[in-house]
């Protein structure tokens, strides 16, 4: 048994990552350095995100699907490409994916504490 917040860390949040770097790689033309530093991520970790080393290929995908999710991500994007704080973006997007249950079969054995 994970708890609900292991799932998130392990699984959820390395593919949002993953499709935020790439929305800034596409959208905004930024370097892998430069989305390290404006993400506060190393850039092997963005060269990680980007090659799909770090996050499942599978568990992106399914994220991005969801339309309401792809506004989020891409305004997650848009923040972080002017420096400005996404952290809220990040949150409304898990728990978007939580409450539409988009992956749901991640959270089934999955106790939650917060």
């Amino acid at each position: 048994m994970k708890f609900e917040i292991e799932v998130i860390s392990e699984e959820i949040l390395p593919a949002v990552r993953s499709l935020i770097a790439r929305e800034m790689r596409e959208d905004y033309g930024l370097t892998q350095e430069g989305i390290a530093r404006k993400t506060g991520m190393t850039q092997a970790a963005v060269s990680n995100y980007l090659n799909n080393s770090r996050a499942d290929k599978e568990t992106a995908e399914k994220i991005e699907e969801d339309p309401q999710i792809q506004v989020l991500l891409e305004n997650a994007a848009a923040l972080a490409a002017k420096d400005q704080d996404y952290s809220k973006e990040i949150s409304r997007i898990i728990s978007n994916i939580r409450d539409k249950g988009i992956l749901k079969e991640k959270f089934e054995d999955t106790n939650k504490i917060i």
